[in-house]
Formats: structure tokens, sequence, C-alpha cells
């Protein structure tokens, strides 16, 4: 899955680079990952809400991973302009999904 990080207030054509961020999936654990800088930022509990209200007010991470949960900075996940579009435009969201806040 191609993913895009855009600098707010810039329109701009994603640019896919092919840069990889590597990062080990933690049980019950967010992974919060920045494309910008392909690094791990920081990580949190599952189910906690004063961390998931913490990283939903930062604009340093754009994608966060937990087991098979996926989380994007943007609508009710973080003050951001993330989110996830299906590669075939469809409006269908696979199964896995549909548990993200």
């Amino acid at each position: 899955m191609p993913l895009v990080s855009c600098i707010e207030g810039e329109k701009q054509e994603p640019e896919i680079t092919g840069s990889e961020v590597e990062f080990i999936s933690v049980p019950d654990v967010w992974t919060y990952i920045s494309l910008e800088s392909g690094t791990v930022v920081g990580t949190g509990k599952l189910g906690d809400a004063e961390s998931d209200a913490a990283w939903a007010m930062r604009r340093d991470w754009d994608i966060a991973v937990c087991d098979t949960l996926l989380r994007t900075n943007g609508g009710n996940s973080g003050i951001g302009f993330g989110g996830i579009l299906s590669e075939s435009g469809s409006e269908t969201i696979p199964d896995i999904y549909q548990e993200v806040w």
C-alpha cells in the first residue's frame, strides 16, 4: 500500500519514493510513523484514552499500526490531513479497518 505524507496548507501531487520504514509490531501497542522522516516517532498502548488524546493533537505522525489495525493522522484519529483510500477507488473498506476508532 503506497503511503503519502503532506505538509499542511500545501496542495501537491503525492510523490511515492519507495522508501521503507521498518518496525516490529508489538501486540496491543500503537506504533506511530512519520512518512516525511521515514521514522517511528513513538508508541502508545492500545485502549489508553489519555495516550490516544495526546497523539491526536500531534502532527509529527502520519500513520499508526497496532496488530491488524491502522490509524491515520486525520479525521477522528488526529488533527492532520491523513486518510486511507482504496487503490481501486471503491468505497468499500476491508474488514480489518472497520475497528479503527
